[in-house]
């Protein structure tokens, strides 16, 4: 898959599952859709609307069935050296 959005709280993310981590900080929707122009232009906004109404529904963009926000980054290695974090550290490490 590469790249997803995710939604913690107030905050959206750009997540990687190469990495298993968040790859930008948290972002308002205007600060998101600023980010998705400046990385993937045009191209990338077209498909935004459809992403983003994924993730109001699972937490999460993924296209994978059954995908939400928990499965997710159940296995994450955004912490320290790697570890495992929670939602809510992950929100607060990335803002």
């Amino acid at each position: 898959m590469g790249r997803c959005l995710i939604k913690i709280k107030d905050k959206y993310f750009e997540w990687s599952t190469i990495v298993d981590a968040p790859i930008t900080i948290g972002m308002s929707k205007s600060e998101l859709e600023k980010h998705i122009k400046e990385e993937y232009g045009n191209e990338g906004l077209k498909g935004l609307p459809e992403r983003l109404e994924r993730v109001s529904k699972t937490g999460t963009s993924s296209l994978i069935p059954g995908e939400n926000l928990e499965s997710l980054i159940s296995e994450n290695r955004a912490g320290e050296n790697e570890s495992h974090i929670s939602a809510d550290e992950i929100y607060e490490k990335c803002n």
